[in-house]
């Protein structure tokens, strides 16, 4: 039997081949870091035994984020990954369903996961949690404005100044980050990556920062700018932080930037048509336990209701219960399938996203696995499903 448990240092070397051969195959196979920090101290590396054989790893991050308007911490399921001579043994699978069963004792309702593939995840209870636009553009396209402020460049000991701006830009965004000085400092401001450490820079008036953006410039033949994090307060720092993009032309050809799918880029430049806009699906999430619904603020209205759950990957959350909600407070009650039948039938994938605000009761059955069976049940459960604003733009 399978067993889900910390990997310890003298198996960090065969967890970061496994990592390279998945994530970075086109390196070759190159040594680990024997020197790096162990164990690392942004997320807990965990891996899947059989015996004493390593047969997956994954990564569990802990996020400061928001939902349904309160804050709370999801989980963030990461690297996920098995090497080519064990895949396609249902490792991935088992490792999910123990991260998940982790991730509940340790209170954490929800779980988000930037997919290698999409099906895959949705197989397992997964469901996409935003979309976002990516723009391409060249630096002239940006238009110019006059702002009474500065610019001023900002590194990883300013981490207070721009968690009080990420924290106002995203304000009743579901599943926004509330980045930690560690996450700051080891990631955001960081070459975590291999890409090169980036660039930061503010948008301040009067000794007040009202927004920033994080950036790197590559050594290809357009040397692109590519945008990672933008965030402003108000309309006259985003104004500033495009501008100064614009200023760019001299040094770049491209600029490319990742946007909340409101976004209003294509409006306020002159030709559209220079632009290269997509809009690509972002990170996906679930439930950890339907009873988590009772952790949340309701600020519907009230609901009594019965709902028939599936889910793949956990027994707990496969069944029949009874949702109450009063006075913006949720209870559920797991009932025996027999009872009676369900007002509503929904996947774990379809709750979950009906749970942070990605779809309304209508988006849910035209787009995911939402059966209303009770119509007079329609109106209540609408009132409290209610679609939020949901945006989680950093990878992990």
């Amino acid at each position: 039997m399978s067993e889900f448990r910390p990997v310890p240092a003298t198996d960090r070397e065969a967890c970061q081949r496994i990592l390279q051969y998945a994530f970075t195959p086109s390196k070759g196979p190159i040594m680990p870091d024997a020197d790096s920090d162990w164990p690392p101290s942004l997320f807990d590396q965990r891996g899947l035994y059989d015996g004493d054989t390593l047969r997956a790893v994954c990564k569990l991050y802990f996020l400061d984020t928001t939902v349904r308007g309160a804050a709370t911490t999801v989980g963030g399921l990461g690297a996920v990954a098995t090497p080519p001579e064990h895949r396609g043994q249902g490792f991935a699978a088992d490792l999910c369903r123990h991260a998940l069963c982790e991730y509940r004792e340790s209170d954490v309702g929800f779980v988000a996961l930037w997919p290698f593939s999409t099906p895959f995840y949705h197989r397992l209870g997964w469901g996409t949690a935003n979309t976002y636009r990516r723009f391409d553009l060249p630096p002239s396209a940006f238009p110019s404005y006059d702002t009474a402020g500065q610019l001023v460049r900002l590194d990883a000991d300013d981490w207070e100044r721009l968690r009080g701006v990420e924290t106002a830009a995203a304000a009743g965004t579901a599943l926004s980050l509330r980045r930690s000085e560690a996450w700051w400092r080891e990631r955001t401001l960081a070459d975590w990556d291999g890409g090169g450490v980036p660039y930061c820079y503010g948008y301040e008036r009067d000794g007040d920062l009202r927004g920033y953006l994080v950036y790197t410039v590559a050594d290809d033949a357009d040397h692109t700018l590519s945008v990672s994090n933008f965030a402003a307060v108000d309309e006259e720092a985003r104004r500033a932080l495009f501008a100064f993009l614009g200023h760019h032309g001299a040094q770049i050809e491209r600029v490319t930037l990742q946007l909340p799918p409101d976004t209003d880029l294509l409006h306020r430049v002159d030709d559209p048509g220079a632009v290269d806009c997509t809009v690509e699906t972002g990170p996906m999430v679930r439930l950890t336990d339907v009873g988590h619904l009772e952790r949340l603020d309701w600020h519907g209205g009230d609901l009594d209701c019965t709902l028939s759950v599936s889910d793949p990957l956990l027994d707990r959350n496969d069944g029949l219960f009874r949702l109450s909600v009063s006075g913006g407070t949720a209870t559920v009650d797991q009932l025996p399938s027999a009872d009676s039948a369900a007002d509503m039938a929904v996947d774990i994938a379809t709750l979950s996203q009906l749970a942070v605000g990605t779809h309304g009761v209508g988006a849910a059955e035209r787009l995911a696995d939402l059966e209303i069976h009770d119509e007079s049940a329609r109106e209540p459960i609408a009132d409290v499903f209610k679609p939020e604003s949901v945006y989680l733009g950093e990878f992990f």
